[in-house]
């Protein structure tokens, strides 16, 4: 069986030409900030909670005429950010962002849930780029604390969460407004 490695280059600062030359693979694969970011893949509890909210999402989608996603799929920010969200949705009003290779614009609403590879990036790096580039819902999911946090691209405080929940609790959107379930219903308990 012929095996091939993946060595990056971190002594340049990558670009999406660069991103662009990458073959296609099932390994999670980012651009933050001109760094290259691999992650292993995320675990079968982290699945679980992702097809959970993705059945939330895509049950609401279907009214509105708009789309959702689930990662793998590129977000193609700027020269030097693509990022592979978990879940997106975009507004029937913003399909056009929805290009033959990816996305490529602002969502309306993004979903990232934590693994222990990616907390850092999540909480800090990739919130605040969503929170620049005016995503209008950013929810964090904390399987291993039971959390979720929702931030809105308006609020005054952009590192206190709008809405912050755990183990339970009526989960709605803004985007979304139709959209509710029970924290508890995603399955944060392994």
């Amino acid at each position: 069986m012929d095996v091939k490695t993946l060595t990056i280059d971190r002594s340049r600062e990558w670009t999406v030409d660069d991103f662009l030359q990458l073959e296609e693979s099932n390994t999670p694969c980012e651009l933050i900030n001109g760094e290259l970011v691999m992650s292993p893949s995320p675990s079968p509890h982290h699945q679980d909670v992702a097809s959970n909210l993705n059945d939330f999402l895509k049950a609401e989608v279907k009214k509105t005429g708009g789309k959702a996603f689930f990662s793998p799929i590129d977000l193609y920010i700027d020269r030097k950010n693509v990022f592979q969200p978990d879940l997106v949705y975009i507004s029937a009003e913003k399909k056009s962002i929805i290009t033959k290779r990816s996305i490529e614009g602002v969502p309306d609403l993004i979903v990232e849930i934590i693994s222990p590879t990616n907390i850092f990036t999540d909480r800090n790096r990739k919130k605040k780029v969503y929170q620049q580039i005016g995503v209008r819902e950013y929810w964090i999911v904390d399987p291993a604390n039971h959390t979720l946090e929702i931030y809105k691209h308006d609020q005054a405080d952009p590192d206190t969460p709008h809405v912050y929940l755990v183990k339970e609790g009526e989960v709605s959107s803004s985007v979304l407004p139709d959209l509710k379930f029970d924290l508890k219903e995603i399955s944060l308990s392994d």
